[in-house]
């Protein structure tokens, strides 16, 4: 309980999340989630649901496997794979049984909820978060970090993509070839070039 008050916890915590947002934004940097990214980009009510559940599985998921792997022996690449899949997948798992518990009166909510929930919990960003605080050394409170900024990484890339997308459908300046999918690639590799820059690395020599 006194952790909860420490200011080196609460630091790692920030410093963490501001990581995975801006110097090492799973979704540009590392291109994690683009296809959920780009299917969420385009459905206005989905935005908000989708990030907040992949902020949930991201956090829980990098928590609870860094928590696990702290009470193992050093395990080998492949073996701490199977251990994040394996948190991940009783995780979902267990939320969506969960799901199937509560009360008749948002049943009507139910399939929207486990359709969305697939999509944002068995992807490869969630999945990419407990490898990520593994390598750069996080400890617990550095992991919980992490996945919340990997869920506040994916709004706001969804929410830029978002925008992008209807300005561009409203520019009739665009040739025909590169109306819909090109345009949208184009703008999101432009998106990815400016957040790439926050990483400080060298694209072109």
């Amino acid at each position: 309980m006194k952790e909860l008050f420490n200011p080196d916890v609460w630091l790692s915590l920030f410093t963490a999340a501001s990581y995975a947002v801006f110097l090492r934004n799973l979704l540009f940097s590392g291109g994690l989630g683009a296809s959920e990214v780009l299917r969420a980009a385009q459905r206005n009510s989905e935005i908000l649901l989708t990030s907040l559940l992949v902020s949930l599985f991201s956090t829980a998921a990098a928590a609870l496997s860094t928590a696990a792997a702290r009470l193992l022996p050093p395990l080998y690449y492949v073996q701490r794979a199977g251990l994040y899949g394996g948190v991940l997948l009783a995780l979902y798992l267990a939320v969506c049984g969960t799901i199937a518990l509560l009360p008749q009166e948002i049943a009507r909510h139910k399939p929207l909820l486990l359709k969305r929930m697939g999509m944002s919990a068995l992807n490869t960003i969630v999945m990419g978060v407990p490898l990520l605080a593994h390598l750069t050394g996080e400890s617990l409170p550095g992991a919980i970090g992490m996945g919340l900024g990997a869920g506040v990484a994916f709004l706001v890339v969804t929410m830029l993509i978002n925008s992008g997308l209807h300005i561009l459908q409203q520019n009739k300046a665009i040739p025909p070839m590169f109306t819909g999918v090109p345009a949208a690639l184009i703008y999101t590799g432009l998106l990815a070039l400016a957040f790439t820059g926050f990483t400080g690395q060298v694209l072109f020599q």
